[in-house]
């Protein structure tokens, strides 16, 4: 009974399955195109890679070979069904594939609206051959497809729910309100019955009242009376000043646009006398033609002088007109403000000059102050090699000077004054230079590594041999945990030092601060695309 029940330690061949079912499971939730099984150690145990060993059996097995002419050609083919079942979302309207008769047709249809009739994509008698990069974006289109149709259920579904929760609301608002109408129904009527029960005696004051108020409103009506005949009086007084005053206005008005006009009507009579006789004195020159030409060429020179006088005289008078209208604003504006009495102080007093200032060198007096002048006095000399009394140092006020309160006041957007260990979206103070607001985020970057908010970058090194040729395992984990590396940073910094040259830079340089900032960046995707 007991060994029977005692758990048993498992066998080789159940490990065995275990880790099969769980490889199986892997490669299910994956898209691999092969598999290739190779050692990882030497020592066979899990999550231990050695590195040298994994390159040999990769280089031995001719996987290196097989990538590079697998990215030559196209990796990527999908049967016609498969194909169309997968990707027919892209595309409205598309049947299932076991609806449809032209399966060639429809995958054209497919790869020319997403990918382009252009681009490196070939469709056989059976199957599609797509590259990489063309799979991914597929993949990007058909998931966003997908989520917009899944929103749509969701939407749909939460507002039949919505919909039955603000039905039984409704219900039980329904029954709410009629019971307490009801309720307020019955109170009403009671209030009511008191208040006929009281109408009785209020109507009797009431009359009293009414008596009372018709007196006092037939003594205001005639006080009203006589107080608006007193008002209109003055008002005829008023409105007669008034039209004198705009009669008298509009008369000048009228008199300076009359001696305008008659001073341009004399110009341009003057003008017309001076081109008759250049037109006289011209034809004993020349010809009539020519010589009435001539003096109209002139004549028009003439006018064009004259309204260029016209133009800089009535510039003038509106700077003028705008001047004063500013000057009276200006007036209006010191009498309506309140007074202040320290500087109305300082403005009389000004003269006297500081408190530490020596005597006699007050300055001169205002206007009107002359009198309060002094005789000035001989200053008693001193001896300079006495040493003289410091003065007491006074305990400055700080609390003016608060951070808080300054970054309130100077910092950009949402920001506190408040520490945060998450990289700034904009610099805290403005900056009008690209490049500062770089540094400034540069900076605060800096500042969370040093309290250890942020992880160091690590940066990766080159193979022994000079060889550009990295390891697949080693960029995969560079990618996954990492930054930014140091080559990108000092190919930035060298650019950056560059940016005044050429103008088109700043981009670039921004471009590649956001692509050393994003996490889980793909390095095998860019030299695949190359």
């Amino acid at each position: 009974m007991g060994a029977e029940t005692r758990k048993r330690s498992p066998t080789l061949s159940s490990q065995f399955k275990r880790s099969l079912e769980l490889l199986m499971r892997t490669l299910g939730v994956c898209q691999p195109f092969f598999v290739r099984c190779i050692k990882p150690n030497e020592f066979k145990k899990p999550m231990l890679f050695d590195r040298e060993l994994c390159v040999r059996q990769l280089r031995y097995s001719g996987m290196m070979e097989t990538i590079r002419i697998r990215r030559a050609g196209y990796p990527i083919r999908y049967t016609f069904v498969e194909f169309v079942d997968r990707y027919r979302v892209l595309m409205p309207g598309v049947k299932p594939a076991y609806k449809q008769g032209n399966l060639h047709g429809t995958c054209q249809r497919i790869a020319e609206a997403v990918l382009g009739k252009d681009d490196d994509w070939q469709i056989g008698k059976t199957k599609i051959f797509l590259k990489d990069h063309h799979d991914m974006l597929l993949e990007i289109e058909r998931d966003k497809a997908i989520t917009d149709k899944v929103i749509l259920i969701q939407k749909v579904v939460r507002g039949f729910k919505d919909r039955s929760h603000f039905l039984k609301v409704r219900n039980a608002a329904l029954m709410i309100q009629r019971n307490w109408r009801g309720h307020n129904c019955r109170r009403n009527y009671e209030a009511m019955r008191i208040g006929f029960l009281r109408l009785q005696a209020l109507y009797r004051s009431r009359k009293l009242h009414r008596q009372y108020h018709m007196a006092r409103q037939r003594i205001i009506e005639f006080q009203a009376r006589c107080r608006g005949f007193l008002v209109r009086r003055a008002f005829r007084h008023r409105l007669w000043a008034v039209f004198t005053i705009q009669a008298y206005g509009r008369g000048m008005i009228a008199r300076r646009l009359y001696k305008r006009l008659k001073g341009e009507y004399f110009r341009r009579l003057e003008a017309e006398k001076l081109r008759l006789l250049e037109e006289e004195r011209l034809r004993k020159e020349m010809s009539a033609k020519k010589a009435k030409e001539e003096a109209e060429k002139k004549h028009q020179l003439r006018l064009a002088q004259l309204a260029r006088e016209d133009a800089e005289r009535e510039i003038k008078e509106k700077a003028e007109t705008r001047r004063k209208k500013e000057l009276l604003q200006k007036m209006e504006k010191a009498r309506n403000e309140p007074v202040n009495d320290s500087d109305m102080v300082d403005k009389m007093f000004g003269f006297l000059g500081m408190t530490a200032s020596l005597p006699g060198q007050e300055g001169q007096a205002p206007d009107g102050f002359e009198d309060l002048e002094r005789v000035g006095r001989v200053l008693e000399e001193d001896d300079l090699d006495m040493s003289l009394p410091l003065p007491e140092e006074e305990e400055e006020d700080l609390s003016e000077y608060k951070f808080a309160k300054f970054a309130a006041t100077s910092f950009q957007g949402t920001t506190t004054h408040t520490y945060i260990r998450r990289p700034l979206k904009q610099p805290l103070l403005y900056h009008e230079d690209e490049g500062d607001q770089l540094a400034a985020l540069a900076v605060w970057i800096t500042i969370l590594r040093f309290m250890g908010d942020l992880p160091e970058p690590k940066y990766h090194t080159a193979m022994t041999d000079g060889s550009e040729k990295i390891p697949v395992m080693t960029k995969i984990y560079e990618t996954l945990g990492k930054k930014s590396y140091k080559k990108e940073l000092q190919a930035l910094q060298s650019e950056g030092e560059s940016a005044h040259l050429d103008g088109h830079k700043k981009s670039s340089v921004r471009q590649k601060l956001v692509s050393l900032t994003l996490k889980k960046k793909s390095k095998l995707t860019e030299e695949v695309t190359k």
